[in-house]
């Protein structure tokens, strides 16, 4: 965390640790997260109270009245959650102080209690209490909620495991995404294209129908989705070279189907004119590009994908 966030987090109260900090703003504890990597709301503030659905509202209508720039916000189980932005850290450090100190407002003024258990609105007392890390932050919660809780996500992580896998469905569902994404990129490389983005089409495409297609969402998903997709990507380049070859065929008169003509180009050691290289050359440079590429889009797909299907695990 840069030197003016941590100047400021420091006076109000929190402790600074890397690009986190942790403590009690006006009395509501408080996390903080700076994602670098976020381009939308970097900096993460989670103030934790109890509050009633009906004083939520009227919370989240004062908030958008107050209409911040570069600001989002949304409640969770155990508080409120804010998203920051500016144009620059300097800009967003000088509205900072104005902006927090109204949103603590906001939410006393509406009914937040800070001191007790944001689940259950009992008071936080020794030996009844204790802090949790949820999603990585730090959550003071009654003990009985925090068994609730749990029980909550183990009986779910249950029901999931003993559901059924449907691989076969669920590989209808990623073959169509990974034909759609083939559709694509023998388009775009028809017209002298070699992309990454036929790859993330089919992945994101045949996820979303393998669940569609009740495929369980699982590691296997990932495997499964990924090396159809990828498959997917070279037959779509065989194709673009078979129909090639067919066009070839046709131009000269030639008694012999496409495979035929490829199957005879792909044999053939003559150098094409203007290319210097043969035609299983160009074919296989070509088909190694696409998978390259492939391999790139299908790669930060599976980054996504993993964090979409990872399992609650039980907080304490």
């Amino acid at each position: 965390m840069n030197k003016k966030l941590t100047a400021f987090f420091t006076e109000r109260g929190l402790t600074v640790t890397g690009n986190k900090a942790y403590g009690k703003m006006n009395g509501f504890e408080t996390n903080v997260r700076l994602d670098n990597f976020n381009n939308v709301s970097p900096l993460q503030i989670h103030i934790s109270f109890y509050a009633t659905d009906e004083q939520k509202r009227a919370m989240a209508d004062e908030l958008r009245r107050a209409a911040y720039k570069f600001f989002n916000f949304q409640f969770t189980a155990y508080g409120l959650m804010l998203g920051l932005n500016g144009m620059t850290c300097s800009s967003l450090c000088k509205r900072l102080p104005e902006m927090t100190d109204n949103i603590l407002s906001v939410i006393s003024q509406n009914g937040g209690l800070n001191g007790v258990c944001p689940v259950c609105g009992k008071e936080i007392e020794e030996g009844k209490s204790r802090s949790c890390t949820v999603d990585g932050a730090t959550i003071t919660m009654d003990e009985e909620c925090i068994g609730n809780i749990n029980a909550v996500i183990e009986a779910e992580n249950r029901e999931f495991e003993q559901a059924p896998n449907n691989y076969l469905f669920g590989f209808f569902g990623a073959l169509i995404g990974g034909i759609a994404g083939g559709l694509v990129s023998a388009l775009l490389y028809w017209i002298g294209f070699v992309a990454s983005a036929s790859a993330i089409i089919a992945v994101v495409l045949g996820a979303f129908l393998y669940q569609k297609f009740h495929g369980k969402p699982n590691k296997m998903m990932i495997v499964i989705v990924s090396v159809t997709s990828l498959v997917c990507m070279a037959l779509s380049v065989f194709f673009v070279y078979l129909a090639a070859a067919g066009i070839a065929v046709n131009e000269v008169g030639a008694d012999m189907s496409a495979m035929e003509a490829f199957v005879k180009l792909m044999q053939s050691t003559e150098v094409l004119e203007d290319m210097n290289r043969t035609f299983a050359e160009i074919f296989y440079t070509d088909l190694a590009l696409v998978l390259l590429f492939s391999a790139v889009g299908i790669g930060l797909e599976i980054f996504v994908l993993a964090k979409k299907i990872k399992r609650k695990k039980t907080i304490g």
